[in-house]
């Protein structure tokens, strides 16, 4: 007859717990030795960040790319996609050669936006301010929620006998 007893058993949290635990070292040993080596700009591609923001009017998106001129942006709509492309240079008078260290970005980016069926792409309007770009769209008139007035009906008054 095979008995079990309580410490016999694998506890599935406890292992959960351990190998989370090994994932976390591992992975700041991996941060770690990148943290050691210096960074030298490469004229390669990046992700910049984005946040898309809803109202009931508009759809905006925003991306931050600090840095850029007008000349840099190159924004397309297609098939209701956007895509935002863009390049991130040195500063006039810096050398790539010359840089020892960085940790921004420089490059080519690109971002592609899936947009929804309720804006208006005839309506995009895009700004650069503080080193965010930000894209609006208006929302079709369909797409806009309505407010419904609710008619409350006069209760007749009876008389009573």
């Amino acid at each position: 007859m095979l008995r079990t007893y309580w410490y016999d058993t694998v506890d599935p949290l406890r292992e959960l717990t351990s190998l989370q635990q090994w994932m976390d070292q591992t992975l700041q040993a991996t941060l770690n030795s990148f943290a050691q080596t210096p960074q030298v700009a490469t004229n390669t591609a990046f992700l910049p960040r984005a946040e898309v923001f809803e109202t009931e009017d508009q759809v905006a998106l925003k991306i931050e790319v600090p840095g850029l001129s007008e000349k840099d942006f190159e924004i397309t709509v297609k098939e209701r996609v956007l895509t935002v492309r863009g390049e991130r240079k040195l500063e006039n008078g810096f050398k790539q050669e010359k840089l020892t260290w960085t940790e921004r970005p420089y490059g080519t980016f690109m971002r592609s936006f899936n947009l929804p069926q309720t804006v208006d792409v005839n309506t995009i309007n895009a700004t650069y301010t503080n080193g965010i770009l930000q894209i609006v769209f208006a929302k079709h008139e369909a797409a806009k929620p309505k407010q419904i007035p609710v008619n409350f009906a006069q209760k007749e008054l009876t008389a009573s006998a």
